[in-house]
């Protein structure tokens, strides 16, 4: 990381007990600069400690300022003086749309995030914040045919959360963009993930909903996306599904209802004629019988929703051959946790 003393004042301001987002930009406002303002705070944050910490980081670092930063990222006194990435810095620049929703995600949700992602990313650089379910499978999506994703996490890059996303996290970051608020080091704090849900909701000019519980940070995320001015795109959801409670109440609200991506490119003001291709099938996983691998009836009953799903799409996310998953789905439509329907897919048995 490249360090000068522009740097090293703001890093040193923004470190200072009792400094947040709106205080520094206050501060500036008022003294002109980081150098200035920290002449007029208590105990600031020591010079010599910041250059040691920068130093020690494995990433790069980013000023409001500069040329690169987002200036959707700048719409209010919330903007981060400056942020840690690594990756493709031009990233920064380019139109911006997220993609967010359940962690608990049906296959169905899955598969919609993918191909939305993937269509979209021809356009767009996609956005998310590395949790499981839509967001994996949003970044993966825009991943695809070395399109570009763009992640935001909530805590330090040497403390990737979840766990079970760090080698997603890594190809991201070679192939994309990951940025994190929060410079290395840090102690976890609750807030730090409403931080990140507000970096998504600010530096995106669109914002789609994949199912979101009635109270989640998916819909908290997309609560601060339309105080910011975001387009609320929402794809509906059953209504006896809890993991659509909050998505349908957007739209019962004034949110876009979308069915695809031409939706999507039409609310935004992108011309992109629709076209007879097949249905995208990039990035999904691989198939193995390895037993060692087999999913139990909850990971399943996980990727249920009412929306009909095939066995081939529930094979390919839970990494089940079909001889393993037949039996599974026998014993949970036996116990009448599923149904089929006459197309042999399978459905969530809730009742009504």
């Amino acid at each position: 990381m490249e360090i000068n003393d522009t740097i090293l004042d703001w890093f040193c301001l923004i470190k200072t007990r009792g400094v947040g987002s709106k205080t520094f930009w206050a501060m500036i406002k008022t003294y002109q600069s980081a150098s200035e303002a920290l002449k007029h705070v208590a105990n600031p944050f020591p010079k010599a400690n910041a250059e040691k910490r920068l130093k020690s980081m494995d990433c790069e670092l980013i000023l409001a300022n500069d040329v690169l930063f987002p200036s959707l990222l700048k719409r209010s006194g919330f903007c981060p003086p400056l942020l840690f990435y690594k990756g493709d810095k031009s990233i920064f620049s380019k139109r911006k749309i997220a993609i967010i929703g359940a962690r608990n995600s049906s296959a169905n949700g899955q598969k919609i995030a993918r191909n939305l992602a993937s269509n979209l990313a021809n356009e767009f650089t996609i956005v998310s914040g590395l949790a499981k379910g839509i967001d994996a499978s949003a970044h993966l999506g825009s991943l695809g045919g070395n399109k570009s994703a763009l992640a935001i996490v909530p805590f330090g890059f040497d403390n990737i959360y979840p766990k079970e996303n760090q080698k997603l996290f890594q190809e991201i970051a070679e192939k994309g963009l990951v940025v994190s608020e929060v410079p290395y080091g840090e102690t976890v704090e609750q807030g730090m993930f409403q931080a990140r849900n507000r970096i998504i909701s600010l530096i995106s000019e669109g914002l789609i909903v994949i199912e979101a519980g009635y109270k989640s940070g998916t819909m908290a995320t997309a609560t601060m996306a339309l105080d910011f001015g975001c387009e609320i795109m929402v794809v509906p959801g059953s209504p006896t599904d809890p993991r659509n409670l909050g998505s349908n109440s957007l739209i019962k609200n004034g949110a876009h209802l979308i069915q695809n991506h031409f939706d999507v490119l039409e609310i935004l003001g992108v011309q992109n004629k629709p076209e007879n291709k097949p249905e995208n099938k990039q990035n999904e996983l691989p198939i193995t019988n390895n037993v060692d691998n087999l999913a139990n009836k909850n990971e399943l009953l996980a990727l249920l929703s009412e929306a009909p799903i095939s066995l081939d799409e529930l094979s390919l996310h839970l990494h089940m051959g079909i001889p393993e998953l037949l039996r599974l789905v026998s014993e949970l439509e036996i116990s009448g946790n599923i149904c089929r329907t006459s197309r042999n897919e399978i459905v969530l048995n809730r009742g009504l």
